[in-house]
């Protein structure tokens, strides 16, 4: 709810990414603890090239398991033994794939808090 207030989502049609997760609001939750995460926006880097432009996805499966919470993600990512790491965003019926390499993943983390200014970075918290 913060995310979409952020965004001015009740006031006027912002995208459809951000009207589909609307509908994510009515929808009950299946566990204590889901939650509905979001890839607010990508990051430049030379790693990611073409996802630049990917932002208000919302996030279903990580290497084909559904993620029920950014702590479930973390997770999920840590125990993570595949050489690509693959992140598949809704709508179920119509959405995106961004697939990364798992090997330079720390090193282009810590590249991209560098040049952003971002202190620390969700692995080290």
């Amino acid at each position: 709810m913060p995310y979409l207030d952020c965004k001015g989502a009740w006031d006027d049609f912002y995208s459809g990414s951000v009207s589909y997760l609307l509908n994510k609001i009515h929808e009950p939750i299946e566990k204590e603890g889901d939650e509905v995460v979001v890839l607010a926006q990508v990051l430049a880097h030379k790693a990611n090239l073409g996802y630049e432009h990917y932002y208000d996805l919302h996030l279903l499966k990580f290497n084909d398991e559904d993620v029920r919470s950014l702590q479930h993600l973390k997770k999920l990512i840590d125990v993570s033994d595949d050489p690509f790491m693959k992140f598949e965003f809704g709508p179920k019926d119509g959405g995106r794939i961004i697939i990364l390499d798992r090997l330079n993943n720390e090193q282009v983390t810590n590249d991209v808090c560098s040049e952003h200014s971002i202190g620390k970075h969700f692995a080290l918290l």
